[in-house]
């Protein structure tokens, strides 16, 4: 049937219709508010088109997804299976962004994990692999006579109860292995919870630190590296707490700062916890103390109450601040405690909020305990008013200190929610943090040029990364055709408004490659520049032209640029 034909339509304030639309058609539902445009399209089609997709599932799934009310109609027929494209759909999630959302964000990630190139976080230098020979000398340049275990690692941070493979390693002659932190024997009974994450190393050989066991060290490297496919774990038990030093036959510092994790897709995750800042778990902010929310009246000096923290007497929070030690130290920048804090210099400034770094003063302290008065001075250096209040605030954890917090980027990681070995990853001299900081335009160039340049050169490069420069590229491109081409990656999808969100899901569903769907709308103009709104046009006829129809719900009747229109009429009976 090439037509939906609609009979009886009385959902909210229609009134009886009777409507025929061709299929495979871009159709406009347009007229003034109140005139039915999202009953006909909203509640009547679409709602028909979910309900008869529920009732085709087994009775099992439908008791779990619920019941649609059939909408008030007649008759309706060679209605398709039905997809809503609404403004009311903004992820309030945290942990989304136009990147994941967009899923450009998962094909980044197994980019930089597949031509990514390592560097040490710590300086800087590109990862190498280590041989054998010298995790052998690292080793054996420790204390002669500790105790080693040479380990292979074969489950990391994962999911399961691993019976099987247990039970595999002892037939292959592994008496014990290391879980979760325990040597255990594995002619034991070992019960892991199948829900919580394991790390699990094979115990290949138990030996001391002596350099005349070195070919048997070796021969235990080159096993465990064999097992482990390239990684291996040395555990010098010799001291309290035992050492673990974790070596790679892949990557490793030249300058013996340590080996980088493996290379894989959820490295570069800020929702794996191998790829999140440990400090805010991926998140990109945490509250902190603000320098405007401690700021009573600038006009002010600190003695008479600049800052709401201290008060006349000097105390902040009860603790006890000694305004003329603060003064020592504001002198030595150009300031004072009887100065306004509007003449601060910037330099000031960071000195009363933040402190002056490693630089130490002769402080006073005095205190009673057991009836006894203690008095002395100490040499530290000054922490700032923010360091004070965040020291209070660790150690006691006043309500009353919060009303100075706002949320602020991650200290550790600068808001990019990402580790420090995550972010010493680079493609083409850029890590993942700066592709996710580019507009969609800017990222659409970066990977177009980047791909002109691999597919000339050929090789290793070429033959993986093929597809992924495809999809990317393709991606980029549709939500460049929405008008979106301004959204950074990184953006939180929080922040979206409402035709940003549709238009983000529009662009996903014009890459799905989906045929025979009944796509409906909700105004997808909203928003755009009039400039933008041909590109979108384009975008719509583009999904029509692959066997959808489209129906698009537009208030503004006067909009000629739709290339078609269907109208419907409200008939009384």
């Amino acid at each position: 049937m090439d037509e939906l034909i609609l009979k009886g339509a009385r959902e909210h304030n229609l009134k009886g219709v009777d409507l025929t639309i061709p299929r495979d058609s871009l159709i406009t539902f347009t007229g003034v508010s109140g005139a039915g445009k999202s009953s006909l399209a909203y509640d009547t089609i679409y709602r028909e088109g979910q309900r008869r997709f529920l009732e085709s599932l087994s009775s099992y799934a439908r008791q779990f997804l619920g019941r649609i009310e059939k909408p008030k109609l007649e008759h309706i027929e060679g209605l398709s299976p039905t997809v809503a494209i609404d403004q009311k759909s903004v992820s309030r999630n945290p942990r989304s962004t136009v990147g994941t959302i967009t899923e450009l964000w998962d094909f980044t990630r197994l980019l930089m994990a597949r031509l990514g190139t390592p560097h040490c976080p710590t300086c800087g230098e590109e990862v190498h692999a280590f041989a054998p020979e010298q995790i052998a000398d690292e080793i054996l340049g420790g204390k002669k006579g500790d105790k080693l275990l040479v380990l292979a690692p074969m489950v990391r941070g994962r999911k399961g109860s691993y019976r099987k493979e247990l039970e595999q390693w002892k037939k292959q002659g592994y008496v014990r292995a290391r879980i979760d932190g325990q040597v255990l024997r594995l002619d034991e009974e070992i019960q892991l919870g199948r829900y919580h994450k394991h790390d699990i190393e094979l115990v290949i050989d138990r030996l001391r630190v002596d350099p005349g066991k070195r070919q048997r060290l070796l021969d235990s490297i080159e096993q465990a590296l064999g097992v482990a496919e390239g990684g291996l774990v040395a555990a010098l038990i010799g001291e309290q707490p035992a050492e673990f030093r974790l070596f790679s036959s892949l990557s490793a510092c030249p300058n013996g700062h340590g080996a980088m994790p493996e290379m894989e897709p959820r490295l570069f995750s800020f929702n794996s916890p191998q790829g999140a800042c440990p400090q805010c778990n991926g998140l990109g902010e945490s509250r902190g103390f603000a320098e405007e929310l401690v700021i009573a009246d600038e006009d002010l000096s600190i003695r008479d109450g600049a800052l709401y923290c201290i008060n006349k007497k000097g105390h902040i929070h009860y603790t006890r601040f000694d305004l003329d030690q603060l003064d020592k130290v504001l002198k030595t920048v150009g300031a004072s405690t009887k100065m306004p804090l509007s003449e601060f210099s910037k330099a000031a400034r960071r000195a009363l909020f933040y402190g002056t770094g490693d630089k130490t003063y002769e402080f006073k302290f005095r205190y009673e305990r057991e009836g006894l008065t203690v008095e002395g001075k100490n040499r530290k250096p000054f922490l700032g008013v923010i360091g004070i209040l965040e020291r209070i605030y660790e150690s006691y954890g006043p309500r009353s200190l919060r009303r100075f917090q706002s949320v602020v980027p991650c200290p550790a990681c600068g808001g990019t929610r990402l580790r420090n070995e995550t972010r010493a990853v680079t493609f083409r001299g850029k890590n993942i943090a700066e592709l996710a900081a580019m507009t969609i335009a800017e990222a659409g160039a970066f990977f177009h040029e980047s791909w002109a340049e691999i597919e000339a050169h050929g090789g290793r490069a070429a033959k993986v990364g093929r597809e992924l420069f495809r999809e990317l590229e393709d991606r980029l491109g549709f939500l460049s055709k929405v008008g979106l081409s301004y959204l950074r990656l990184n953006r939180s999808a929080a922040t979206l408004s409402g035709g940003e969100s549709q238009r983000i899901r529009l662009a996903a569903q014009v890459g799905s490659g989906l045929r025979g769907v009944l796509y409906v709308l909700d105004e997808p103009s909203i928003g755009l520049h009039q400039r933008d709104n041909q590109r979108l046009i384009e975008t719509l006829l583009e999904l029509r032209d692959r066997g959808n129809t489209v129906c698009v719900v537009e208030h503004d009747e006067d909009r000629h640029r739709w290339p078609r229109r269907t109208h419907h009429r409200n008939r009384r009976h």
